[in-house]
C-alpha cells in the first residue's frame, strides 16, 4: 500500500459571510461596497482582532470576484492587510 504526502498547504478560503452578504447589498445598492464597510473590516482586524488578517484577505477577493471594477478604496485597504507596517 503505497501513502501519498498530503500537501501542508490548504486550499481554503475562510470568508466571512456577514461581510460578504453585506458587500452584496452594498454592491446591488450602489455598484460598490461603502466605506463603512471597509473601515469595519479594518477595524475588525487591527483594532478589535475579532477577525484574522487572513479571512478579511479572503473576504475582500470574494468580494472582488463578486464585483464587476473595484475602486481605490478597496485595493489599499487589502494593500494595508496584506502589508501592514509600510
Amino acid at each position: 500500500m503505497r501513502i501519498n504526502k498530503i500537501s501542508s498547504q490548504p486550499n481554503f478560503q475562510a470568508v466571512n459571510q456577514k461581510y460578504f452578504e453585506w458587500a452584496k447589498k452594498d454592491y446591488s445598492l450602489e455598484k460598490n461596497v461603502s466605506t463603512e464597510w471597509l473601515d469595519r473590516i479594518s477595524f475588525d482586524v487591527f483594532l478589535f482582532k475579532s477577525l484574522s488578517r487572513q479571512d478579511a484577505i479572503d473576504t475582500i477577493n470574494a468580494v472582488k470576484k463578486y464585483m464587476n471594477k473595484t475602486d481605490e478604496g478597496i485595493e489599499s485597504t487589502l494593500s494595508s492587510l496584506h502589508n501592514p507596517n509600510p
